[in-house]
């Protein structure tokens, strides 16, 4: 298809699964390690866990092994991130795999179809 739109290409094309991978994996640290110096050097604590306002100024958080802080600040920014979620048909949970682990596999996963996208 890339032809019928004027990229000009070597009529065999390849790449390397292990370099792609590699890339990609690098890409998510680096940006990863940019936003918690920019969070240091703003001051911002990071908190990583599920939560919930009490009021304009607290929120309850449940950290990792069931702790359970309270955080007050004037202001609170609050970053759910999330993970693809499986589309609810048949086959999915078995044969699939998300975008978040896709480039965690070892070897390339051959022909892929992408279904849903991003928000």
């Amino acid at each position: 298809d890339a032809r019928a739109y004027g990229w000009q290409l070597p009529e065999t094309v390849s790449h390397s699964w292990e370099q792609l991978r590699e890339a990609v994996q690098s890409h998510i640290k680096s940006v990863n390690w940019v936003t918690r110096v920019e969070l240091r050097d703003k001051q911002v604590e990071y908190v990583n866990g599920q939560g919930y306002f009490v009021d304009s100024h607290t929120v309850k958080a449940v950290m990792k092994g069931g702790v359970e802080r309270t955080l007050k600040a004037a202001n609170i920014v609050v970053a759910v991130g999330g993970r693809p979620k499986y589309p609810d048909i048949p086959g999915a949970v078995e044969y699939g795999i998300t975008s978040d682990d896709i480039f965690s596999l070892e070897k390339p996963p051959g022909k892929t179809l992408v279904v849903g996208a991003g928000c």
